[in-house]
């Protein structure tokens, strides 16, 4: 009778064991469902930090519906900051160091691939290995991309805040890349990235943080511009 009620007692213990586990979580649907909200937005900002040039931060404001982003770019090393407006076609710009410096200006395609990502909901293939810059659709984590690939593996690692906001953290693997390791914050409540870091954490290859999802920035094109590979002044409006 003793030995039946242990055997007993354990089976519901086991039982309850099972009972109280809870389910394992599907990255690959999280990051599906991310992929569909950030594809709503048209609109946001990033801070963008690389090991570029001795350090380089940038501050990018995109207004994507509108096909229009600026952004100042801060190097340490030498120290100088500049600032740029970017469109489809053309991009300008001046030194952040002095006031009401001259604006200068190039044509040149495809300097907002980010604001391509999110009209089209387009996504890359195997990444390159650039730093992150502004003109990149990857500072955008490749969610769909990650969820598709049978290599990938996307293991969730807690939460955290980021900047006032409370996110999910997701670590990517992916030996097939050229950087394998990438980390990514996604907010609990809108489901849109907070925080995106390519390489190990504890000395990141690049890290962009995001914010202002869905905010209007007034962005203007300068009203003339110096081309130099056109060796002279041009009238935009």
């Amino acid at each position: 009778m003793r030995n039946r009620a242990w055997a007993l007692a354990i089976a519901v213990a086991l039982l309850c064991f099972g009972c109280s586990r809870k389910p394992a979580v599907d990255g690959r649907k999280i990051f599906l469902q991310s992929e569909t909200e950030l594809n709503k937005v048209r609109s946001f900002r990033a801070h963008i930090v690389t090991d570029e040039d001795g350090g380089m931060a940038t501050d990018v404001e995109y207004q994507c519906d509108k096909g229009i982003a600026h952004y100042i770019e801060t190097k340490e090393n030498p120290a100088s900051k500049t600032e740029f407006i970017a469109t489809d076609t053309l991009l300008f710009r001046r030194s952040a160091d002095v006031a009401d410096a001259n604006w200068s200006g190039e044509r040149r395609a495809s300097n907002l691939r980010v604001c391509t990502r999110l009209l089209n909901g387009g996504q890359l293939g195997k990444m390159g290995v650039r730093f992150f810059s502004p003109d990149q659709e990857r500072i955008l984590p490749l969610f769909a991309y990650y969820a598709h690939e049978d290599a990938v593996t996307i293991t969730p690692m807690g939460s955290e805040v980021v900047d006032g906001v409370s996110s999910e953290v997701w670590k990517v693997e992916d030996k097939a890349l050229f950087v394998p390791l990438h980390t990514v914050w996604i907010g609990t409540l809108d489901r849109l990235p907070t925080k995106y870091v390519e390489g190990d954490l504890a000395k990141p290859r690049g890290t962009v943080t995001f914010s202002g999802w869905g905010e209007q920035f007034d962005i203007q094109v300068p009203r003339a511009a110096y081309f130099p590979k056109e060796a002279g002044p041009e009238m935009l409006r």
